[in-house]
């Protein structure tokens, strides 16, 4: 008990964005495809391998869609020669389509993807105030989100806070894919955010209604209603992932998801000091 409350006391429980964002070795990666490696039974076995739906065929494309990946791993088990691992948490997007990894298949490689959108100017703030919003959702991302707030992640430590009022907030977190019920209320905390205002949407089912797409009880991606800045993918989305779409909102952290593809990360100093 002793040593517990030593280690609380000097807050050595706090994480650097760099052990944040790392993988640890246990849990599993985004995939990422392996153009060489898609035969044309590869890519079949692949869609009818995924429990999710994420891997697509159309006329001379193939697809992946990473907000429909629920990192279950069986692709990569499966097909080492075809799928590899993103062992990394900043994969939030300003962009739905930079969450899809695209490869020509007569060229055998991936469809190169425009430079991203900017976040923003007038929400690069040094804090920001975000109201929560579990819009017909499993309940949890909600979860999730409430983790970026403890003493691992301190989200409150680079400006960060959840309030009770949208009349206080900066942006809108936004969980779930938005169900008929809470369409009205949705809109309604959104129309009483002041502006500038922003939105993020969390996680998987935010972002194009997982399990709940199609459903007649749900209107979809939070994106139909409302005007998306950041989106973070994930079954749930992790905290270390929530967080970067903070920092990528609030303009001190760059994307790196492009084209559902990880770039090289940038200079120490691109990052937030802390």
């Amino acid at each position: 008990m002793n040593a517990l409350w030593q280690t609380l006391r000097t807050g050595l429980l706090t994480r650097s964005l760099d052990k944040l964002f790392r993988l640890p070795a246990w849990a599993p990666g985004w995939p990422l495809l392996q153009p060489q490696g898609l035969s044309p039974q590869v890519r079949q076995a692949l869609q009818a391998l995924c429990p999710s739906g994420a891997f697509q065929e159309e006329p001379g494309e193939f697809r992946l869609d990473l907000a429909h990946c629920v990192l279950c791993g069986r692709c990569r088990r499966a097909f080492p020669q075809a799928i590899e691992e993103m062992r990394s948490l900043e994969v939030a997007v300003t962009r739905r389509s930079d969450l899809i990894q695209r490869v020509d298949l007569e060229k055998g490689a991936f469809v190169e993807a425009t430079p991203p959108l900017p976040t923003r100017s007038e929400l690069h703030l040094p804090t920001l105030a975000f109201r929560e919003v579990s819009a017909g959702n499993t309940g949890q991302d909600d979860s999730e989100i409430a983790l970026a707030g403890n003493p691992f992640h301190d989200m409150a430590r680079f400006g960060f806070s959840v309030v009770a009022s949208p009349r206080h907030a900066d942006a809108l977190l936004v969980t779930g894919p938005v169900s008929q019920n809470m369409r009205e209320a949705l809109l309604r905390t959104y129309q009483a955010t002041p502006e500038p205002k922003g939105v993020v949407a969390v996680g998987n089912e935010a972002i194009d209604g997982e399990v709940f797409k199609g459903s007649p009880q749900v209107v979809g991606g939070v994106d139909r209603l409302l005007p998306v800045d950041v989106y973070v993918p994930g079954s749930p989305a992790r905290p270390p992932a929530i967080l970067h779409g903070l920092l990528l909102l609030s303009g001190r952290v760059r994307q790196r998801l492009v084209g559902g593809r990880l770039q090289e990360a940038g200079p120490q100093s691109a990052r937030v000091a802390r």
